[in-house]
């Protein structure tokens, strides 16, 4: 199977199901349902053990369901060959070090686009535009391994972020990095999202972020689905995300503690609402 067989298209999650193995037989994902539009920004968001990082790791192949189904335009993820998938579903782990193995960064960036016979030409230009992107080109000739984990993180998801994906899928993107960088690293995936139509899944415990960048929030307890919505929606219930022990942004707990509504999810918007009053 060629990348262009698969369209841009929906994905699809079909009554989805997943239960690790014995030793420690554990049900995961519970007949799971939900469809993330083409083109669309959106962030789950759950504890330790809600299911998030199973779900990230179904949804990008690298495991298969136990009942139910993924597709993307209509093509199961779990049908499509490995080589392959990384240009239509992009997986950025949470741990950079799984996935940087090369002995230079500019090799790293490159490996994915040799492996599918992309023409040197095009590798070169796709790899030091995402480079520069990184800001990751002072380190072209640096071993992956002498850079801090922030840094790696940039090359993790550089690595991917070259393949062009349909889908993109990252996990704790901001892991590691300062405040600044963190949004940068958003400001991306925004740009990727509106520019290139590039469908964003950001797992994270990034509230504030998640606020900021994401148009829709996915809340996950013990494998299922508790909430979906706007991010203005989702924080507008603290007892619920409560049950997941997950914590609206500061500033929507100051805007619902003084009443503003609707909730607001940046100091600009709560500044803006109490000014008004």
């Amino acid at each position: 199977m060629a990348s262009h067989e698969v369209k841009n298209g929906d994905l699809i999650i079909d009554n989805l199901r997943f239960v690790y193995p014995p030793p420690k037989k554990v049900e995961a994902i519970k007949r799971l349902n939900l469809t993330v539009k083409e083109g669309e920004f959106v962030a789950i968001i759950g504890h330790n053990g809600s299911g998030k990082t199973t779900l990230s790791k179904l949804i990008s192949g690298y495991l298969n369901p136990s009942e139910g189904s993924i597709t993307i335009g209509g093509v199961e993820v779990k049908k499509i060959p490995p080589r392959v998938r990384p240009t239509i579903v992009g997986y950025v782990f949470q741990n950079p070090d799984q996935q940087v193995f090369k002995d230079t960064v500019w090799e790293d960036l490159r490996f994915g686009l040799e492996n599918l016979q992309v023409p040197d030409e095009e590798a070169d230009s796709r790899a030091k535009r995402v480079m520069d992107r990184l800001l990751l080109s002072k380190y072209a000739d640096t071993h992956p391994f002498r850079l801090g984990k922030g840094d790696r993180q940039r090359v993790a998801f550089g690595g991917i972020l070259v393949m062009n994906p349909k889908v993109l899928l990252v996990d704790e993107p901001t892991t590691g990095q300062d405040p600044e960088k963190a949004r940068e690293i958003m400001r991306l995936l925004v740009e990727l999202n509106q520019e290139q139509k590039v469908t964003i899944i950001v797992v994270t415990h990034a509230m504030d972020l998640v606020a900021e960048f994401c148009q829709r929030v996915v809340v996950m307890g013990t494998g299922e689905k508790l909430l979906d919505g706007h991010p203005r929606e989702i924080f507008s219930q603290p007892e619920i995300l409560a049950k997941t022990y997950v914590r609206p942004p500061q500033i929507c707990r100051l805007g619902l503690a003084l009443g503003v509504k609707p909730v607001p999810l940046t100091p600009g918007e709560l500044v803006q609402a109490l000014a008004t009053r």
